[in-house]
This record gives C-alpha cells, sequence and structure tokens, in this order.
C-alpha cells in the first residue's frame, strides 16, 4: 500500500516542479517583452515642449528662447475679410518680412528673399567699331593687334579674323601660326578659328617675352593654314610685321589689316624657282630633302638640268648630292635625298640648293666622283636657321623643325651662285 502512495506523490511532485518552471518561464518572457517596449518608446518620443515656451529646432539641436529670438510668422486673414482690408494687410505683411529678413537665425522663403533679374543688356557684344570694317578688295587678309609694354618687356598680339578664304576652304578648319623671328626658342602659338567660312573669327591674344634691346631686331611672323578632314595642312599665306620702333608706334591702339603672301603672289625671279619638301626625324636623326620641280630658269640648251643640295655645318660642306638629270622648261625631278644629322647641329647647318646644268648627262653615283666644275650654276638658294637665311627661306626651315611628322613644301626663288656665296 506504501508502494503506489510513494509513486503518486512523487508524481505530483513532478507535475507541479514543471508548472513552477512554466509559470517561471512566461514571467521570463513577459519582463524581456516588456524592457522592449519600453526602450522603444524611450528612443521615439519626443521630447515635450510646453506651449508656453516657443523654441527653435535646428539640426544641431534646440535652443532656448533666451539664445535665439523667436518670432511668429505673420498671420494672413481669411478671403472674406481680405478685399475689406487689402491695404492695411499689404503693409503689415511686408513689415513683418522685413523684420523677418533683418533678424539673425530667421527662415526666408519664396518672395520673400528677391534674388534680382537677368539684365540682358549686359550680356551684349558691342558693336563691332569703324576701324574694324574691311578695307576693300579680294584679297586674303588677317586682320590682328600688336602692343608692346617697355615696362613689362612684353609684346601681345590679339588675333582678331581673316577675310576672303577662297572657295575651297571656307569648310575647313583654319589656324594661325605666331612665332618671333629669329626664333630664341622652337615654341610657336598656334590659334583655331572658332568658326568656318570665308571670314574665320579667332579673337585671342598670345603675350611673347621679348627685351627692350631686341624687340627691334625682330620681325613677328604669322602663317595662315586651313586644315581639311584627313588632318592635312594648306598653307595659305603668311604676314611679316617689323618690330621696329616706328612700326609699333604707328600700331599702339589700332586694329591691323594686312595681306597674305601666297606662294601664287610670289613673282618668278630673275633666275627662276625651285620647289622642295624638307623633313627632320629627330629620333632617326635623318634629313629628308625632295626636289619637286622648277620653273623661269635660263638655261641655253636643251640639255637638261639637275641640283646639286649640299649640307654645310658651320663653314664646312660635309655632304654633296644630286639628282637626276630632267628636261623642260618645267622639269620635274620627284627625288629624294637623305642626310644624317645630330639634333644639337640643327642650329649651325644649312642646305644649299643649286641649280646646274651639266655638260655631260652622267648617272648620279658617277658624278660624286667627278669634278663638277663643268657645269654651268644657273641659280643658288640656302635653306637655313637664323645664322644663314631670312624670309620665306628661314621660315620653312624653322616649320620643318616644329613639324617633325611630315613634309613641309614651299616654293624658294634662285639667286645668283657668286652674290649668295660671297654674302655669307
Amino acid at each position: 500500500m506504501a508502494d503506489p502512495l510513494v509513486a503518486l506523490a512523487s508524481g505530483l511532485s513532478a507535475v507541479l516542479l514543471f508548472l513552477l518552471l512554466i509559470a517561471l518561464t512566461v514571467y521570463l518572457l513577459w519582463k524581456k517583452r516588456q524592457s522592449q517596449r519600453q526602450y522603444q518608446q524611450l528612443i521615439c518620443t519626443n521630447p515635450t515642449i510646453p506651449p508656453c515656451t516657443p523654441v527653435l529646432q535646428t539640426s544641431h539641436g534646440s535652443y532656448g528662447l533666451a539664445e535665439v529670438p523667436f518670432f511668429l510668422p505673420p498671420r494672413f486673414k481669411s478671403s472674406s475679410h481680405a478685399e475689406a482690408s487689402e491695404g492695411r494687410e499689404e503693409e503689415v505683411q511686408w513689415e513683418q518680412q522685413q523684420h523677418l529678413n533683418t533678424q539673425r537665425g530667421s527662415l526666408t522663403i519664396g518672395s520673400w528673399f528677391p534674388l534680382g533679374n537677368l539684365r540682358p543688356d549686359l550680356y551684349r557684344l558691342p558693336e563691332e567699331p569703324s576701324e574694324w570694317a574691311e578695307p576693300g578688295g579680294s584679297n586674303v587678309r588677317l586682320c590682328f593687334a600688336v602692343l608692346y609694354h617697355q615696362d613689362k618687356e612684353q609684346l601681345v598680339v590679339s588675333l582678331l579674323r581673316a577675310a576672303n578664304l577662297p572657295a575651297p576652304f571656307q569648310s575647313n578648319t583654319t589656324l594661325v601660326k605666331l612665332q618671333l623671328l629669329p626664333p630664341d626658342d622652337r615654341r610657336h602659338r598656334q590659334a583655331k578659328a572658332r568658326c568656318k567660312g570665308s571670314q574665320p573669327q579667332f579673337n585671342d591674344s598670345f603675350v611673347f617675352q621679348v627685351s627692350n634691346n631686341s624687340v627691334g631686331q625682330c620681325t613677328l611672323s604669322m602663317s595662315v593654314y586651313s586644315v581639311d578632314r584627313l588632318k592635312k595642312h594648306h598653307m595659305l599665306g603668311h604676314v611679316l610685321f617689323p618690330l621696329r620702333p616706328s612700326e609699333l608706334r604707328e600700331a599702339a591702339g589700332k586694329v591691323l589689316w594686312r595681306d597674305l603672301e601666297t606662294d601664287s603672289d610670289q613673282p618668278l625671279s630673275k633666275h627662276g624657282d625651285i620647289q622642295v619638301s624638307l623633313n627632320y626625324n629627330q629620333s632617326l636623326q635623318r634629313l629628308t630633302v625632295v626636289v619637286l620641280r622648277a620653273r623661269g630658269f635660263q638655261c641655253s640648251s636643251n640639255t637638261g638640268v639637275c641640283v646639286q643640295v649640299s649640307l654645310q655645318i658651320h663653314t664646312q660642306v660635309v655632304k654633296m648630292k644630286w639628282t637626276s638629270v630632267a628636261r623642260g622648261s618645267e622639269p620635274t625631278f620627284n627625288e629624294k635625298l637623305t642626310f644624317r644629322l645630330h639634333p644639337r647641329q640643327l642650329d649651325a647647318t644649312c642646305l644649299s640648293l643649286e641649280l646646274q646644268q651639266p655638260a655631260t648627262e652622267e648617272p648620279a653615283e658617277c658624278r660624286l666622283t667627278t669634278s663638277i666644275t663643268a657645269s654651268k650654276s644657273l641659280g643658288l638658294v640656302v635653306i637655313g636657321p637664323f645664322m644663314y637665311a631670312r624670309g620665306r627661306e628661314l621660315e620653312h626651315w624653322n616649320e620643318m623643325v616644329n613639324k617633325s611628322q611630315e613634309l613641309v613644301k614651299q616654293w624658294h626663288g634662285l639667286g645668283a651662285a657668286n652674290a649668295i656665296q660671297s654674302s655669307s
């Protein structure tokens, strides 16, 4: 009888213990839930502000009435009373707005803070001055201005526009390259036209640093080019402006118009002309001379002519080469001759091209070892830096140095060989 009672007591104890554990678990869960609710209410609840204490809230915190003044916004009447007191209402609103705008920390929005209006008259370009008017005629011209500041030793060149460009070049991009001759360095300035057509505009200014002692010995060179779709440069002509003191005084404060000097306008020289293309590759240390053709020279017979190209460094001729013999009044050679030349020797090197009428028509490789005294000289031209050349010959050499990626072509007038050699 005792065993069933013990078993019953043990079962009841186990049931009570289980119920106690369940009740304790439920209590702990309820306690945890209550604490979470209180924490969420603490985070989400905004601080209560008494209705009698106005406060201005900002992103940096809250400030009391004693720290930052607070002003009530203007009160607007209903539409039924607006018509009766419209004038008074506008005056009150205007005073309140002015009062708000003058206070620190006040908020101004909408029409309370007028920003102003745009004035189109400030953005109108001035009308073209009368001195900008293009002179009559159909020649290709360049419009520019020159001013020299003696105190700063600066030459300011303002390139304005070009006029009367030929029709084939009106759809191309127009470039102007500016350089001082003789060049103290190999840098040049370049201006690109802002529009196309027969009168492209540049409106660019350039500054050259020139001392007062040397400015009178310099010449401003401006070469005009037309660039086609294939990025090929076609030279339209150039303008040479000497920087003598008289020229600078006359040009001060004026807009100048100058006609371009083009190859077609160049008159034939007394001894004829020769067309040459030059290129210098600095990485390969190679000077390339392409003799193209000649014209206008005086030849007594139809035996043919050739061109002797001499490379001279200082006063010594280091290399001579000849083209093949060509016939006709305008012979075409189209022959390429190359020379080895170090970059540091560019300033002390020149090319001498002499048009000759050989006594005997020998191949070029045979004439390298024979005497050339029997050949008759028809004309000579020297192309090189400022030490040897001036004008078109100097410009051709400088352009060759600046354009290492292309052949630079130009016509040159021939002079008497004895006159050139005696002057050099």
